[in-house]
């Protein structure tokens, strides 16, 4: 077996977490093991191991950049609850449209019916007019049919009240919905101003002096991530190019279930180990 040259493995214990955090002990420690995971799982290696009596700490300092990753995890909770709201707008939306074209399709065949039922009255009428008068059992029969039409045309100005009402609601629901598509796109094009850009891994460092200090994180995906990171950087490992990459300079790229790319694992066998890319990525899978 190949006699690995990076400070591995690799002793290391808990030292300040500022309470701005909102971050326990077992928060930490649960991290942490996440983010050795990600390389000993890769590499099959013990790489870390947690000691109290550890120099080398990890710690947790609070300023201006977890400040600025709150306001930016704030600003996008708003524009989440504005795009919950315009959804449910855009559907009630919808539906009133919905209703609106069903109701007019049966107000438009319900006046249709009632014009023809109205004229043939109006002929029926002015045909008796003509022979000089209905008899009582034919103006009883013209009464009985007036009866009825005026109660379709009752029936229609009902429909049309309705048609109007929906109108109205649909026009105001229309322009709820626009100003809130309005201040959406606003506020999506200010996050993107303000919060838009990557991110160098400023969110953590590794010193020489024996410790890794973190510095900010949007989530706990993300502190894996930047623990990860920087665990590398405490074995000697260097930046790679790959944007999806741990160890690359930036946080942007990487798949929220990220792992060591081939060229995390290619620097990570060129400074801990004297055995190929192949070997190594064999003996994780079998055991050999």
């Amino acid at each position: 077996m190949a006699q690995a040259v990076c400070p591995a493995p690799l002793a290391y214990s808990i030292g300040e977490i500022d309470e701005s955090f909102g971050l326990s002990h077992d928060d930490v420690r649960l991290a942490l093991s996440d983010a050795e995971s990600v390389w000993e799982d890769a590499t099959g290696q013990n790489l870390f191991i947690y000691d109290e009596d550890s120099i080398f700490t990890i710690n947790f300092i609070y300023d201006e950049r977890q400040e600025y990753a709150d306001a930016e995890g704030n600003f996008k909770e708003k524009l989440d609850k504005t795009q919950t709201v315009s959804d449910a707008i855009s559907q009630t939306y919808s539906k009133l449209v919905a209703s609106y074209n069903n109701l007019q399709i049966d107000y438009s065949d319900k006046v249709e019916r009632y014009e023809k039922n109205l004229a043939a009255y109006n002929t029926q009428v002015g045909e008796l007019n003509a022979q000089g008068g209905a008899k009582p059992k034919e103006y009883e029969a013209l009464q009985e049919r007036k009866v009825e039409l005026d109660a379709e045309q009752a029936s229609l100005n009902t429909l049309s009240q309705e048609l109007t009402v929906l109108v109205k609601e649909i026009n105001e629901i229309g322009d709820r919905g626009n100003v809130l598509v309005e201040t959406y796109n606003r506020g999506v094009n200010e996050y993107n101003d303000t919060f838009g850009e990557s991110h160098e891994f400023t969110q953590g460092t590794y010193s020489s002096d024996k410790r890794i200090d973190i510095y900010t994180y949007a989530d706990n995906d993300e502190l894996r991530l930047v623990l990860a990171h920087e665990f590398g950087h405490a074995l000697s490992l260097d930046h790679v190019t790959n944007e999806e990459s741990v160890m690359y300079f930036l946080i942007g790229e990487q798949p929220t279930e990220f792992a060591p790319t081939e060229e995390d694992m290619s620097e990570f066998i060129r400074v801990c180990s004297k055995k190929s890319f192949w070997d190594t990525i064999e003996e994780s899978l079998f055991g050999n």
